[in-house]
Protein backbone atom coordinates (compact mmCIF):
# COMPACT_ATOMS: atom_id res chain seq x y z
CA UNK A 1 0.00 0.00 0.00
CA UNK A 2 3.09 2.30 0.96
CA UNK A 3 4.77 1.81 -2.31
CA UNK A 4 1.54 2.45 -4.34
CA UNK A 5 0.79 5.45 -2.42
CA UNK A 6 4.56 6.28 -3.19
CA UNK A 7 4.10 5.81 -7.43
CA UNK A 8 1.36 8.23 -7.45
CA UNK A 9 2.87 10.61 -5.70
CA UNK A 10 6.01 11.06 -7.72
CA UNK A 11 4.55 9.78 -11.54
CA UNK A 12 3.84 13.51 -12.11
CA UNK A 13 6.79 14.25 -11.51
CA UNK A 14 8.12 11.64 -13.95
CA UNK A 15 6.12 12.48 -16.55
CA UNK A 16 7.43 16.15 -16.31
CA UNK A 17 10.55 15.72 -16.41
CA UNK A 18 10.51 13.50 -19.75
CA UNK A 19 9.22 16.64 -21.13
CA UNK A 20 12.09 18.56 -19.45
CA UNK A 21 9.60 20.46 -17.66
CA UNK A 22 11.27 19.86 -14.48
CA UNK A 23 12.30 23.10 -14.36
CA UNK A 24 8.82 25.24 -14.82
CA UNK A 25 7.06 23.26 -12.10
CA UNK A 26 7.15 22.76 -8.15
CA UNK A 27 6.20 19.52 -7.67
CA UNK A 28 5.52 20.18 -4.17
CA UNK A 29 3.69 23.40 -4.44
CA UNK A 30 1.67 21.86 -7.17
CA UNK A 31 0.93 18.75 -4.70
CA UNK A 32 -0.14 21.76 -2.20
CA UNK A 33 -2.68 22.97 -4.97
CA UNK A 34 -3.97 19.67 -5.54
CA UNK A 35 -4.60 18.85 -1.74
CA UNK A 36 -5.98 22.25 -0.79
CA UNK A 37 -8.72 21.19 -3.65
CA UNK A 38 -9.30 18.07 -2.81
CA UNK A 39 -9.83 18.94 1.11
CA UNK A 40 -12.00 21.74 0.32
CA UNK A 41 -14.18 20.04 -1.93
CA UNK A 42 -14.11 17.20 0.56
CA UNK A 43 -15.33 19.60 3.65
CA UNK A 44 -18.02 21.15 1.18
CA UNK A 45 -19.33 17.24 -0.15
CA UNK A 46 -19.48 16.34 3.92
CA UNK A 47 -21.07 19.27 4.64
CA UNK A 48 -23.50 19.25 1.72
CA UNK A 49 -24.28 15.43 2.04
CA UNK A 50 -25.63 16.47 5.79
CA UNK A 51 -27.72 18.96 4.83
CA UNK A 52 -29.40 16.60 2.20
CA UNK A 53 -30.30 13.83 5.38
CA UNK A 54 -32.51 16.65 6.51
CA UNK A 55 -32.28 16.65 10.09
CA UNK A 56 -30.24 19.30 11.60
CA UNK A 57 -30.75 18.47 15.09
CA UNK A 58 -28.59 14.37 14.49
CA UNK A 59 -25.92 15.99 16.48
CA UNK A 60 -24.27 12.93 16.70
CA UNK A 61 -24.06 12.70 12.81
CA UNK A 62 -22.66 16.24 12.65
CA UNK A 63 -20.04 14.78 14.98
CA UNK A 64 -19.10 11.94 13.08
CA UNK A 65 -18.66 13.56 9.78
CA UNK A 66 -16.56 16.07 11.91
CA UNK A 67 -14.44 13.90 12.30
CA UNK A 68 -14.16 11.66 9.20
CA UNK A 69 -12.81 15.34 7.51
CA UNK A 70 -10.25 16.12 10.79
CA UNK A 71 -8.80 12.48 10.05
CA UNK A 72 -8.39 12.38 5.97
CA UNK A 73 -7.47 16.06 6.41
CA UNK A 74 -4.60 14.95 8.78
CA UNK A 75 -3.61 12.43 6.47
CA UNK A 76 -3.63 13.93 3.07
CA UNK A 77 -1.54 16.98 4.73
CA UNK A 78 1.06 14.42 6.62
CA UNK A 79 1.18 12.71 3.01
CA UNK A 80 2.29 16.37 0.89
CA UNK A 81 4.55 17.78 3.84
CA UNK A 82 6.94 14.64 3.84
CA UNK A 83 6.86 13.52 0.50
CA UNK A 84 10.51 14.61 0.21
CA UNK A 85 11.25 14.33 3.47
CA UNK A 86 11.88 16.41 6.21
CA UNK A 87 11.84 16.56 10.47
CA UNK A 88 10.18 14.53 11.52
CA UNK A 89 9.55 14.85 15.36
CA UNK A 90 6.68 14.81 17.53
CA UNK A 91 5.79 18.47 17.42
CA UNK A 92 6.49 19.20 13.77
CA UNK A 93 3.99 15.85 12.98
CA UNK A 94 1.35 17.20 15.43
CA UNK A 95 1.70 20.75 14.40
CA UNK A 96 1.96 19.53 10.03
CA UNK A 97 -1.25 17.24 10.70
CA UNK A 98 -3.78 19.23 12.96
CA UNK A 99 -3.57 22.88 11.54
CA UNK A 100 -5.13 21.82 8.43
CA UNK A 101 -7.40 19.56 10.14
CA UNK A 102 -9.05 22.87 12.04
CA UNK A 103 -9.05 24.66 8.72
CA UNK A 104 -11.18 22.17 6.95
CA UNK A 105 -13.44 22.02 9.86
CA UNK A 106 -14.03 25.25 9.50
CA UNK A 107 -15.05 24.71 6.06
CA UNK A 108 -17.24 22.22 6.85
CA UNK A 109 -18.67 24.30 9.52
CA UNK A 110 -19.92 27.01 7.38
CA UNK A 111 -21.45 24.91 4.70
CA UNK A 112 -22.94 23.31 6.67
CA UNK A 113 -24.66 25.95 8.80
CA UNK A 114 -25.25 28.18 6.27
CA UNK A 115 -26.62 26.26 3.30
CA UNK A 116 -28.94 29.19 1.85
CA UNK A 117 -26.16 31.14 0.58
CA UNK A 118 -26.03 32.22 -3.29
CA UNK A 119 -23.90 29.99 -5.43
CA UNK A 120 -21.44 32.69 -6.14
CA UNK A 121 -20.70 33.39 -2.69
CA UNK A 122 -20.01 29.42 -1.96
CA UNK A 123 -17.86 29.46 -5.00
CA UNK A 124 -15.99 32.44 -3.78
CA UNK A 125 -15.81 30.63 -0.09
CA UNK A 126 -14.71 27.88 -1.57
CA UNK A 127 -11.78 29.32 -3.58
CA UNK A 128 -10.99 31.76 -0.45
CA UNK A 129 -10.67 28.49 1.90
CA UNK A 130 -8.69 27.04 -0.90
CA UNK A 131 -6.19 30.10 -0.97
CA UNK A 132 -5.99 29.83 2.78
CA UNK A 133 -5.19 25.56 2.96
CA UNK A 134 -2.36 26.33 0.26
CA UNK A 135 -0.95 29.52 2.33
CA UNK A 136 -1.34 26.92 5.47
CA UNK A 137 0.47 24.43 3.82
CA UNK A 138 3.15 26.70 2.64
CA UNK A 139 3.36 28.19 5.91
CA UNK A 140 4.14 24.40 7.23
CA UNK A 141 6.98 23.27 4.96
CA UNK A 142 8.78 26.50 5.35
CA UNK A 143 8.78 25.74 8.81
CA UNK A 144 9.89 22.27 8.44
CA UNK A 145 12.87 23.87 5.93
CA UNK A 146 14.00 25.87 8.91
CA UNK A 147 13.98 23.21 11.07
CA UNK A 148 15.55 20.64 9.04
CA UNK A 149 18.37 23.44 7.63
CA UNK A 150 18.50 24.49 11.30
CA UNK A 151 18.67 28.24 9.78
CA UNK A 152 16.12 31.05 8.75
CA UNK A 153 15.65 31.02 5.21
CA UNK A 154 14.63 34.49 3.77
CA UNK A 155 10.87 33.34 3.13
CA UNK A 156 10.47 32.55 6.63
CA UNK A 157 10.01 35.93 7.14
CA UNK A 158 7.00 36.30 4.43
CA UNK A 159 5.52 33.11 6.09
CA UNK A 160 5.58 34.40 9.76
CA UNK A 161 3.57 37.71 8.30
CA UNK A 162 0.87 35.16 7.27
CA UNK A 163 0.53 33.69 10.66
CA UNK A 164 -1.89 36.36 11.94
CA UNK A 165 -4.43 36.38 8.89
CA UNK A 166 -4.36 32.50 8.20
CA UNK A 167 -4.93 31.97 12.47
CA UNK A 168 -7.99 34.50 12.38
CA UNK A 169 -9.61 33.24 9.21
CA UNK A 170 -9.80 29.94 10.92
CA UNK A 171 -11.20 30.97 14.10
CA UNK A 172 -13.85 32.74 13.00
CA UNK A 173 -15.33 29.80 11.15
CA UNK A 174 -14.25 27.20 13.82
CA UNK A 175 -15.74 29.33 16.82
CA UNK A 176 -18.96 30.17 14.70
CA UNK A 177 -19.39 26.48 13.88
CA UNK A 178 -18.73 25.30 17.80
CA UNK A 179 -21.84 27.53 18.51
CA UNK A 180 -24.15 26.49 15.95
CA UNK A 181 -23.16 22.03 17.58
CA UNK A 182 -25.80 21.10 19.49
CA UNK A 183 -23.76 19.99 22.21
CA UNK A 184 -23.84 21.19 26.58
CA UNK A 185 -22.38 25.09 26.65
CA UNK A 186 -19.39 23.82 28.72
CA UNK A 187 -18.40 21.23 26.00
CA UNK A 188 -18.47 24.27 23.58
CA UNK A 189 -16.43 26.35 25.82
CA UNK A 190 -13.61 23.57 26.72
CA UNK A 191 -13.43 22.72 22.68
CA UNK A 192 -12.80 26.87 22.56
CA UNK A 193 -10.07 26.50 25.09
CA UNK A 194 -7.95 23.49 23.93
CA UNK A 195 -8.55 24.81 20.14
CA UNK A 196 -6.68 28.36 21.12
CA UNK A 197 -4.41 26.34 23.30
CA UNK A 198 -3.35 24.49 20.36
CA UNK A 199 -3.31 27.66 18.38
CA UNK A 200 -0.96 29.92 20.70
CA UNK A 201 1.39 26.85 20.99
CA UNK A 202 1.30 26.27 17.40
CA UNK A 203 2.52 30.24 17.29
CA UNK A 204 5.33 30.15 19.46
CA UNK A 205 6.84 27.50 17.93
CA UNK A 206 6.56 29.33 14.50
CA UNK A 207 8.01 32.51 16.19
CA UNK A 208 10.91 30.20 17.99
CA UNK A 209 12.83 29.87 14.89
CA UNK A 210 13.49 33.69 14.51
CA UNK A 211 16.40 34.73 16.66
CA UNK A 212 16.00 38.12 16.64
CA UNK A 213 13.05 37.12 19.31
CA UNK A 214 12.95 35.87 23.09
CA UNK A 215 13.86 32.52 23.72
CA UNK A 216 10.93 31.09 25.84
CA UNK A 217 11.65 28.03 27.79
CA UNK A 218 8.87 24.99 27.88
CA UNK A 219 7.83 26.04 31.48
CA UNK A 220 6.96 29.80 30.02
CA UNK A 221 5.21 28.67 26.69
CA UNK A 222 2.91 26.56 28.58
CA UNK A 223 1.53 29.32 31.16
CA UNK A 224 1.51 32.01 28.39
CA UNK A 225 -0.51 29.51 26.24
CA UNK A 226 -2.63 28.36 29.06
CA UNK A 227 -3.44 31.83 30.18
CA UNK A 228 -4.52 33.29 27.34
CA UNK A 229 -6.68 30.12 26.01
CA UNK A 230 -8.64 30.44 29.17
CA UNK A 231 -9.27 33.86 28.19
CA UNK A 232 -10.65 32.74 25.18
CA UNK A 233 -12.87 30.37 26.88
CA UNK A 234 -14.12 32.93 28.95
CA UNK A 235 -14.89 35.07 25.88
CA UNK A 236 -17.02 32.05 24.71
CA UNK A 237 -18.72 31.60 27.58
CA UNK A 238 -19.69 34.92 28.36
CA UNK A 239 -21.63 34.94 25.11
CA UNK A 240 -23.99 32.21 25.90
CA UNK A 241 -25.59 34.93 28.01
CA UNK A 242 -26.73 37.06 24.67
CA UNK A 243 -29.22 36.06 22.03
CA UNK A 244 -26.97 37.48 18.90
CA UNK A 245 -26.44 35.38 15.89
CA UNK A 246 -23.46 32.54 16.17
CA UNK A 247 -21.64 34.85 13.33
CA UNK A 248 -21.05 37.62 15.93
CA UNK A 249 -20.10 35.43 18.59
CA UNK A 250 -17.58 33.64 16.32
CA UNK A 251 -16.55 37.22 15.68
CA UNK A 252 -15.94 38.02 19.04
CA UNK A 253 -14.43 34.74 19.94
CA UNK A 254 -11.94 35.51 17.49
CA UNK A 255 -11.05 39.35 18.42
CA UNK A 256 -10.51 37.99 21.77
CA UNK A 257 -8.14 35.33 20.48
CA UNK A 258 -6.46 37.49 17.68
CA UNK A 259 -5.66 39.92 21.01
CA UNK A 260 -3.78 36.88 22.52
CA UNK A 261 -1.65 36.46 19.04
CA UNK A 262 -0.79 39.76 19.41
CA UNK A 263 0.24 39.53 22.52
CA UNK A 264 2.99 36.56 22.15
CA UNK A 265 4.22 38.46 19.18
CA UNK A 266 4.71 41.37 20.83
CA UNK A 267 6.10 39.94 23.80
CA UNK A 268 8.74 37.65 22.27
CA UNK A 269 9.81 40.49 20.40
CA UNK A 270 10.49 42.83 23.64
CA UNK A 271 7.86 45.36 21.91
CA UNK A 272 4.89 45.09 24.27
CA UNK A 273 3.47 47.86 25.11
CA UNK A 274 0.10 50.03 26.00
CA UNK A 275 -0.54 51.72 22.93
CA UNK A 276 0.98 48.66 20.32
CA UNK A 277 -1.61 46.23 22.79
CA UNK A 278 -4.70 48.91 22.37
CA UNK A 279 -4.60 47.92 18.40
CA UNK A 280 -5.40 45.11 19.08
CA UNK A 281 -7.77 45.48 22.23
CA UNK A 282 -9.77 48.26 20.41
CA UNK A 283 -11.40 45.17 17.81
CA UNK A 284 -12.30 42.97 20.60
CA UNK A 285 -14.48 46.36 22.29
CA UNK A 286 -16.14 47.07 19.02
CA UNK A 287 -16.79 43.25 18.66
CA UNK A 288 -18.32 43.55 21.94
CA UNK A 289 -19.99 46.53 21.72
CA UNK A 290 -22.18 45.10 18.54
CA UNK A 291 -22.76 41.59 19.92
CA UNK A 292 -24.37 43.29 22.99
CA UNK A 293 -26.66 46.03 20.79
CA UNK A 294 -27.37 43.84 18.25
CA UNK A 295 -30.79 42.46 18.62
CA UNK A 296 -31.89 39.67 16.26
Amino acid sequence: MTLWLWHCATWPRKLLDKVGLKSLVNYKKLWFILASVFLVGFSYYIAYNYVKVGDQSANGLAIRYLVLVTLVSIVISLFVQYLEGGSRGAGEILFVGLTPSFLCSGVMFFYLYYPNLSPTIKILAGLFYIFLLYTLLLLNNVLLVVKSREEVIPVYRVATGWLQIVLLSMTISIFTGLHRLHIQPILQTLASVLISFFFYNYSLWVYSFDKETRKIKAVESLVISLSLALFAGWSSFITLFFSGETFLKGLFIASVFLLGLGYIQLYIRNALNKRALWDYIIPTVIFFLVLSLFKP
